[in-house]
């Protein structure tokens, strides 16, 4: 039975989105685009933009276009930059009509599926899931039903499989593999096998492997075209995120060579790691973790690798964050359990900054509004926009670096990561494996 608090965040973000839609419906399109600007969600003058990108290449596939080449059926003539997968839809009749009915299809089971996170375990965590639930990376990927809202909806059906019995937990593997194949970075989601035997999460990443190869076989030409269709754009762009933004945007700034940026971008990976690996040794870490909820853990592992390996891969549209839903129930119940001052510092800085990020676009909107009417220049190439976007980086460098710790950790306790301790020698591994992220079977 799904709990009051776990309907809430649900709830106020169904209110917010009804709101929105009444404005566009009822014609007051001047107001909507300005209660959107200013929730950092950027509409454009026709919503779910992002639907429209994947409707578009499926009609002019089936009209006969190269859409890899060009799209003639899309309003703003974008290539396909995803996977082939998505233009075996042209056996249906779907052209851009469909738009709006795919979009709130979409934004619809998005809403249906928070409930079925975690429940917070009280009224400050429902408040501060709330807050990430209808904050400005939710507004935009709603706003353009952003193919990230399928990713997180199947990420939801990959955990649900896989903590059930091992006849449901393998079609919950296959999942995560056709998200993968779908829009490539969430075949991370095969970390969910290292809650399994060792030798069972081995054969589980072999069969996976070998059926991406076999996909690769076949359509490999055309995933290589889309990949290289990934739109990239400049290290100061405010929606977007990754890890070459900050060493490649000083390097700009500063006049370094690429060389250069390089070696910055990995003298930052490697702080990072240190940094990592020194939180995830942290005793205290261990024990709030042994307090997690099996379901609790599970998403925490899934919300870590997901930010992570997007952060690490490329650069990412800001909606992809809403990924962070996956871990606010499980930092916020560890955040309640155990009296480490120290530690409790960690937890609640680490919620303060995701959710400073998830909202990052409305306070900049926020900030250089009141900058302009002090008179200062907020200009892309003035030293305020400078300011801010080095902010920003900085806070998602440290947010990733602590996500990094809590994977590192998760991986470390889970039943594979045990498994694979006692093949060496030397190696103590712990054997009260956390009851949260490994199954007893």
């Amino acid at each position: 039975m799904v709990s009051l608090r776990a309907v809430i965040p649900a709830a106020v973000a169904a209110c917010c989105v009804l709101l929105a839609g009444s404005l566009y419906v009822h014609g007051d399109r001047e107001l909507y685009h300005a209660l959107l600007e200013g929730w950092g969600a950027f509409p454009f003058r026709t919503p779910f933009l992002d639907m429209h990108a994947v409707t578009s290449a499926v009609e002019c596939h089936r009209l006969g276009f190269d859409v890899f080449v060009q799209n003639p059926c899309d309003v703003l003539k974008r290539v396909h930059a995803y996977s082939p997968l998505w233009l075996r839809l042209a056996v249906f009749p779907i052209t851009s009509a469909w738009d709006n009915a795919l979009g709130l299809g979409t934004v619809a089971a998005f809403l249906l599926a928070l409930p079925f996170l975690p429940p917070s375990r009280g009224w400050w965590e429902t408040a501060v899931i709330t807050l990430g639930s209808i904050s400005s990376v939710v507004a935009f990927a709603l706003e353009r039903a952003n193919i990230d809202l399928l990713v997180f909806l199947l990420t939801m059906v990959a955990v649900a499989l896989t903590r059930r019995s091992w006849q449901l937990r393998m079609p919950g593997y296959a999942v995560a593999v056709l998200a993968g194949m779908l829009k490539f970075y969430p075949v991370t989601l095969l970390i969910l096998a290292v809650r399994e035997r060792l030798a069972v999460c081995a054969a589980i990443g072999a069969v996976s492997l070998g059926t991406i190869g076999v996909w690769f076989a076949v359509d490999g030409r055309e995933i290589l075209r889309g990949m290289a269709n990934i739109p990239t754009t400049s290290y100061f762009d405010d929606n977007v995120f990754g890890m070459r933004n900050l060493p490649f945007g000083l390097a700009q700034i500063f006049g370094l060579s690429h060389l250069e940026a390089e070696a910055l971008l990995i003298a930052l990976l490697v702080a990072m790691f240190a940094g990592a690996v020194r939180l995830a040794r942290w005793d205290d870490l261990a024990l709030r973790l042994r307090c997690l909820t099996e379901a609790e853990a599970t998403y925490l592992l899934v919300g870590c690798v997901l930010m992570v390996g997007c952060f690490l891969a490329a650069q990412n549209g800001l909606y992809r964050a809403i990924h962070f839903l996956f871990v606010l129930p499980a930092l916020t119940a560890m955040a309640r359990t155990g009296s480490g001052r120290d530690f409790n510092v960690w937890l609640f800085s680490t919620i303060g900054l995701i959710m400073l990020l998830m909202w990052s676009s409305a306070i900049r909107m926020l900030i250089e509004t009141v900058l302009a009417r002090l008179g200062v220049s907020t200009q892309p190439t003035g030293m305020a926009h400078f300011d801010i976007w080095l902010v920003r980086e900085l806070m998602w460098w440290v947010v990733v670096a602590l996500l990094t710790s809590l994977l590192m950790r998760l991986i470390w306790e889970s039943r594979a990561g045990q498994d694979a301790a006692r093949l060496f020698p030397g190696t103590h591994a712990r054997r009260d494996v956390i009851r949260s992220v490994s199954h007893s079977g």
